[in-house]
């Protein structure tokens, strides 16, 4: 039995190891970057006395993440194979950085984006030129994004996420502009998103023995939500006599109404039976500083994801997402307008929805081939 709130998360995030003794080194070191924040001191302890004790379980791990609780924890990083501490520095105004992001009111996820991109283009800095990303000039920014492009083959993305980063704190924060010109205007790839077709949706739903983790993927696909999306629903969001959700503040804090399968009515509906309207819909272990369950966390809902496309036998790689992409593909060739697929996905222009119209084509798919 789990002894705290943590431990708990800990155990079902890696559910499909069956039993918490075959968690391996690399999966608790993961488990503890991404929910570096959450774990205190003390829940460190108690997992580690958890394996030590309990489960006679040594893991070297261990030994490697005590250095985190004995200095700042976000300071230092640690490498899993010698232990080696690297100190990590930040620009002087870093957390005016920060500030200002959560003025803008962008999303939890993409504060963590921005604040990622600033950090990480600092470190370069400091790294290799020896001092902070606010002493640099164009010269060292010039050869931080060569860097990115040539040694870190970094997407377009990622780099206009670290070229708006960077503007945005020179221009706000430190009241001075630094040309970026090197990064602008940049062509992306045109890469068709991966729909898996409805036999392949069966068999990756057939493939979940799970009710809660099955119910999440079938609310995906069903409704066309994203992931973070799906994590935070709460039971307020659900229209069981209309087969509707309310999706409160998506991407672009926008709200927006979309559907689901009657055929899961049922088992949406256990999951909301017996909890508060502002209680998540699929909880966490974990519980807030009030003693409300938190919401699950987008990896969990991966990795469930990942599992049971390795289980369906289905030899291609997909994610969470490519629901969402199979729900609007799927749609359009049920004959559903490209302008209700907007609604329904939230998409600001409706250029962004056409994508799918490059999927599903039906001249195309009349069309054989002359050999």
């Amino acid at each position: 039995m789990a002894e705290n709130d943590i431990l708990e998360l800990l155990i079902e995030t890696y559910y499909y190891r069956r039993k918490p003794i075959y968690v391996t080194n690399e999966d608790i070191y993961e488990f503890f970057v991404e929910n570096k924040e959450k774990i205190s001191r003390k829940d460190f302890l108690c997992i580690k006395k958890y394996y030590l004790e309990h489960l006679k379980a040594h893991r070297s791990v261990f030994s490697k993440l005590e250095k985190w609780y004995s200095e700042p924890f976000e300071e230092i990083t640690v490498s899993l194979r010698d232990g080696a501490i690297t100190k990590k520095s930040y620009p002087r105004r870093y957390k005016e950085f920060k500030d200002a992001l959560k003025l803008k009111r962008y999303s939890p996820k993409t504060v963590k984006i921005y604040l990622g991109a600033l950090a990480g283009a600092n470190n370069w800095c400091f790294r290799t030129k020896n001092r902070l990303i606010d002493d640099v000039n164009y010269s060292a920014i010039y050869d931080f994004f060569l860097y990115m492009t040539n040694e870190k083959k970094a997407s377009v993305s990622s780099i206009r996420v670290h070229r708006f980063a960077i503007s945005l704190y020179f221009r706000q924060i430190l009241g001075r502009e630094i040309d970026l010109s090197c990064v602008e205007g940049l062509r992306d790839s045109k890469h068709l998103p991966v729909v898996l077709s409805r036999d392949e949706i069966r068999r990756v739903l057939d493939s979940i023995n799970n009710l809660k983790h099955r119910t999440m993927l079938a609310l995906m696909y069903s409704s066309g939500l994203r992931l973070a999306e799906l994590v935070s629903l709460k039971v307020r969001d659900i229209g069981l006599h209309d087969l509707t959700i309310r999706v409160r503040e998506g991407k672009g804090r926008k709200d927006r109404i979309t559907i689901f399968s009657e055929k899961i009515r049922d088992d949406v509906g256990r999951f909301m039976a017996g909890k508060g309207h502002d209680e998540y819909l699929f909880q966490s272990p974990m519980k807030d500083a009030s003693g409300k369950h938190c919401g699950l966390s987008g990896r969990t809902v991966e990795k469930v994801f990942e599992n049971a496309l390795k289980r369906s036998g289905i030899g291609r790689k997909a994610t969470p997402h490519d629901l969402r992409h199979s729900f609007a593909t799927h749609l359009l060739e049920n004959g559903i307008s490209i302008r209700h697929i907007q609604q329904l996905l939230g998409h600001k222009n409706i250029t962004t929805t056409t994508i799918y119209t490059k999927v599903y084509n039906p001249l195309l798919k009349g069309i054989r081939s002359p050999l």
